[in-house]
């Protein structure tokens, strides 16, 4: 017996039907793509290069430092009239070749240099004209030491004692000198008799002034 047609189609459907519903069911995996990491390169640091020095120590001074001197060159030029000027004044009952004198610069203007000094006498008691005294000394004072136009030394004036000091000293001097005269104390008991002392036994040295720096100030 044939089946009909009607049959045919039911049987053709419910075929299909099962065949879609089994591919509901079923899932499909699909492949997943495995991501590749990404490697990058550690950034390189850059490091510095020591580069090893020698360090030599300056080697220590075995000798004292001793500064360059610079004389005052108005003194290494004149300095023995200087000392004439003021041995006739200072010590004035003595011959100037018989008399010492060392003086410091207060201060200077342009014919009159301000100084103090102490002159004293090279002669002993064997042939001093006061008997009994062996060494004759004046005592340090200011001084004005008046120069001619070229510079050469013309006299000394010098401020009286007692009394008349203080108008003299006021008289004689420009304001900063004698705030200079006041604050001064002069090196008498130090190198400048030191020196003078020594200048007996040498005659051919020359004072203190022409050696030091330039004075002060």
């Amino acid at each position: 017996m044939k089946p009909n047609r009607r049959s045919m189609k039911l049987l053709l459907m419910v075929i299909l039907l099962v065949i879609l519903s089994a591919c509901g069911q079923q899932t499909v995996a699909l492949p997943t793509e495995t991501p590749i990491p990404t490697v990058v390169s550690p950034t390189p640091v850059p490091t510095s290069t020591l580069i090893p020095v020698n360090i030599t120590p300056s080697p220590l001074p075995t000798q004292p430092i001793i500064p360059i001197i610079t004389p005052d060159a108005i003194q290494v030029e004149r300095w023995k009239e200087y000392e004439n000027v003021l041995a006739k004044s200072l010590l004035s009952f003595l011959p100037p070749e018989e008399v010492l004198c060392e003086w410091e610069i207060l201060g200077r203007s342009e014919q009159e240099v301000y100084v103090w000094a102490v002159c004293t006498s090279i002669i002993s008691s064997g042939t001093s004209p006061i008997s009994g005294t062996e060494i004759f000394s004046s005592p340090s004072t200011p001084a004005v030491i008046h120069l001619g136009e070229d510079g050469s030394v013309q006299s000394v004036e010098i401020p009286g004692a007692g009394s008349f000091y203080a108008p003299d000293i006021n008289r004689m001097f420009p304001p900063d000198v004698q705030e200079e005269i006041k604050r001064y104390h002069f090196r008498g008991a130090g190198e400048i008799f030191e020196h003078i002392k020594w200048r007996r036994t040498h005659p051919e040295e020359p004072p203190l002034i022409v050696l030091i720096a330039t004075p002060r100030p």
